[in-house]
């Protein structure tokens, strides 16, 4: 794990001081008064412009660095620890998100979403029905004073539409979005694929920028970037922690989660070098996610914690939050997440495999620590591994719990395993009864020893 950045503000190129909620009220009104362009209805102009020094994302004629969020809950803790922009993924609830972004001094990056099967882009009627609806939401949403750009699609390259007639598809989208609003620039989102960059620069010139979601290769994409026929700006449309297909996996094929402090550090490292280190081409970036789903764990790209076992209280900030707070702001909020920095099963890391008997005793210990010095409150959650299992970020359903024990102060646990054969996850929350929880887990293979196996565990010395 990385060292955690010192606690001194560092100055960064455009960055904001952290606002207080108390601030963002005050914003807030200043937009009720009409003091931003002079009314508080009115379009605002966005453009983006090249300049010796690269490229630059003006809103209203002043520069506008994004400092964004990936979904569209809780924003007013987003607006508080300094991000100013919200991206959809569709406008299904456009009007909703486009209000609430702008009661808080917040913009929106539109999505509209576009099919993921190449054979649609063939189909008079699929791009019939996305031109009528294209046209509509232009027509609506254009003069909303929030409204910062409009993206087509997600990540259409990623199951099989990085086709001529889908690239050239959106190109007719992007220019009739133009026709309608001319003062609003228009993007696509694809998954790191430099092949993709090069068929958007050949069938989809009309684009303004392209948005590049990016994992474990957010560090790659200026390079990508550069060597692609592509010259024009890019975003980084969601990142923040390595994809679970990039990380290191059990032997049996269940991917390893890193630890929320982990997750954080990543992001304070990844942040610096390679989002604000490429501004002359990366005009700002969305962070993912900025809520909680289910997506091989109830963890691995959450930020927020929404539900959580045996819990009332909904909406934990993790460790990723302070993180983007101290990226967005350069200074940490007044109190901060717990961190994990170890979790064991039966004195064995995950990344070692942990394999038990069916009814085997289990003892988890974890070692967290606060940087207040908070009281922490440890609860554990027993899932099996997910067995339906979405692609491309597509829906996922959460596994049953099969336990839920709050350990009030305890960092150690001690249960039995499951009588049943199969794979399954033992997950801790650390919280600080600030409203910060920190997070890890552990997968584990149940599954009967042979003689040969079991003979040898009995020679090893007690992990205890």
């Amino acid at each position: 794990m990385t060292a955690r950045a010192p606690d001194q503000k560092t100055e960064h190129p455009g960055i904001e001081r952290p606002r207080s909620v108390a601030a963002v009220q005050e914003s807030v009104q200043d937009l009720i008064e009409g003091s931003v362009q002079g009314s508080v209805r009115g379009s605002i102009r966005v453009t983006i412009q090249r300049r010796d020094e690269g490229f630059t994302l003006y809103r209203g004629g002043e520069p506008y660095y994004i400092k964004g969020i990936g979904g569209s809950r809780f924003l007013e803790g987003a607006a508080a620890a300094g991000a100013n922009s919200v991206r959809t993924w569709d406008a299904g609830d456009a009007d909703e998100v486009l209000e609430r972004a702008h009661t808080l001094g917040m913009t929106v990056m539109l999505g509209i979403w576009l099919s993921h099967d190449p054979a649609d882009y063939e189909d008079p009627s699929y791009r019939q029905m996305k031109i009528d609806q294209v046209q509509d939401l232009a027509q609506r949403h254009r003069n909303h004073p929030a409204l910062l750009m409009w993206a087509l699609g997600n990540e259409i390259n990623l199951e099989g539409a990085d086709t001529e007639s889908a690239w050239r598809f959106v190109d007719d989208l992007a220019r009739l979005i133009r026709q309608h609003d001319d003062a609003h620039p228009v993007v696509s989102v694809i998954a790191c694929n430099p092949d993709t960059l090069e068929n958007i620069a050949i069938f989809a010139p009309a684009l303004d920028a392209v948005g590049i979601n990016a994992y474990g290769t957010l560090a790659d994409i200026r390079a990508m970037v550069d060597s692609s026929p592509y010259t024009g700006p890019y975003m980084i449309t969601e990142w923040g922690v390595k994809g679970h297909w990039e990380a290191q996996h059990t032997a049996w094929g269940r991917p390893l989660e890193p630890t929320s402090a982990w997750k954080a550090d990543f992001q304070l490292a990844g942040y610096e070098r390679d989002i604000l280190a490429n501004r002359d081409r990366c005009i700002g970036a969305y962070v993912f996610l900025w809520g909680q789903k289910q997506e091989r764990t109830p963890t691995w790209y959450s930020m927020i914690l929404e539900e959580l076992p045996g819990i009332a209280q909904a909406g934990l900030f993790s460790p990723a939050v302070d993180a983007m707070h101290y990226n967005w702001t350069g200074s940490w909020p007044a109190n901060r997440a717990p961190e994990v920095l170890d979790m064991l099963i039966n004195g064995i890391p995950a990344e070692q495999g942990v394999v038990v008997a069916p009814g085997e005793a289990l003892s988890s210990w974890v070692n967290a620590r606060d940087p207040e010095a908070d009281r922490l409150t440890y609860v554990w959650e027993l899932l099996e591994e997910p067995s339906v299992l979405g692609s491309g970020g597509s829906f996922e359903p959460r596994p049953a719990s099969l336990a839920r024990i709050t350990q009030d102060q305890s960092p150690e646990l001690n249960l039995s395993a499951p009588l049943s054969a199969g794979e399954y996850r033992l997950f801790v929350y650390v919280l600080d009864n600030n409203g910060h929880a920190a997070t890890a887990n552990i997968p584990f293979q149940v599954r009967p020893f042979s003689e040969q196996e079991a003979s040898v565990a009995s020679s090893q010395p007690n992990p205890g």
